[in-house]
């Protein structure tokens, strides 16, 4: 398959490599896609859209699929309000809100936060996301369930969630969504999902089965 991998808020497509790298030892042709990391997701879905048909991708089709860590997954759903005929095959969220994220829509309210993060807050506010189509591809998510103090968004996560199960910045309830075609919830934290080789062996199932081991 050609496979378009989708980086999180606040990172850049090299922290998507190791994935990357396992890819392509299946045998698939994968291609890392970066976006500005304050920009909005709508302006990541058309710089996505002009990115596919660069490469010859914009048909879509089963033999192209994505794999999007976060704000990655969710970019999926901009890039269906952008491509509305557009269609793609197996491909997999990993930790993404994709229903839209409740750190956004607390700290979308602040101004500091809103200065901070730029534009990308408000799309994942669940409001905008509310109003989007479903992603344009048959998609399994993987949630994270391992929290950990370290992760500067836990912080800003055990205000407004106190007591949900989450990875420190997702909760695992985000991460389900109607239209899933699969769901399975792995001991790792959010930041650590594109690098887990748990997290590896359960893309590569999916995206060649349509379901993930168990």
């Amino acid at each position: 398959m050609e496979i378009v991998c989708l980086h999180g808020m606040g990172r850049t497509r090299y922290s998507m490599a190791q994935l990357a790298r396992h890819l392509r030892r299946e045998g698939h042709r994968v291609h890392l896609f970066g976006y500005q990391r304050r920009a909005s997701l709508a302006d990541a879905a058309r710089r996505l859209a002009a990115f596919l048909a660069g490469r010859g991708l914009a048909g879509g089709g089963e033999h192209l699929g994505f794999v999007g860590h976060s704000a990655g997954g969710v970019l999926l759903r901009y890039l269906a309000a952008e491509l509305p005929q557009f269609q793609a095959g197996r491909s997999v969220a990993m930790g993404s809100p994709i229903a839209g994220s409740v750190i956004a829509a607390h700290y979308a309210r602040h101004w500091a936060m809103r200065v901070a993060c730029g534009p990308i807050l408000q799309s994942l506010h669940p409001d905008e996301v509310g109003r989007l189509p479903p992603p344009p591809c048959l998609l399994g998510a993987i949630a994270g369930t391992t929290e950990s103090a370290l992760l500067p968004a836990s912080a800003l996560l055990r205000p407004v969630a106190r007591g949900r199960a989450s990875d420190s910045t997702v909760l695992v309830e985000e991460t389900r969504s109607e239209g899933l075609t699969d769901w399975i919830a792995v001991p790792v934290t959010h930041t650590f999902l594109p690098s887990s080789r748990l997290v590896h062996s359960l893309v590569s199932h999916y995206l060649a089965h349509g379901s993930f081991v168990r």
